[in-house]
């Protein structure tokens, strides 16, 4: 059973690839592994939120933080770039803001 959900990855990869669509779907993978991506610390002040047109929207919690990241982005694109599928992301879009108004967008 422990095989199942890389072999669907596996399938859902090669189903988009089909469509043309497959950078969009290894864009929105990093958006969900962004955590492991960065590491704990840099995931509690930052989310990234979406990916768009190869561009991966990040946001940080404060403007000092962002400040910091983007002194790291070259760094965080290039560890992204070692995932499978990360060269679907071209460039790193950094945005403060409040996580809230992330989940605010996301529900309503």
């Amino acid at each position: 059973m422990g095989k199942e959900p890389a072999r669907l990855k596996g399938i859902l990869s090669q189903v988009m690839a089909g469509l043309g669509q497959e950078d969009k779907f290894h864009g929105w993978r990093m958006v969900e592994l962004w955590p492991e991506i960065v590491g704990a610390e840099i995931a509690r002040i930052s989310r990234a939120v979406r990916f768009v047109d190869g561009s991966l929207i990040v946001v940080v919690e404060k403007d000092a933080w962002r400040q910091e990241l983007e002194m790291e982005r070259e760094q965080i694109l290039n560890k992204i770039r070692s995932y499978p599928g990360g060269n679907a992301v071209k460039k790193i879009v950094l945005r403060a803001g409040s996580f809230q108004e992330i989940k605010d967008e996301q529900n309503g």
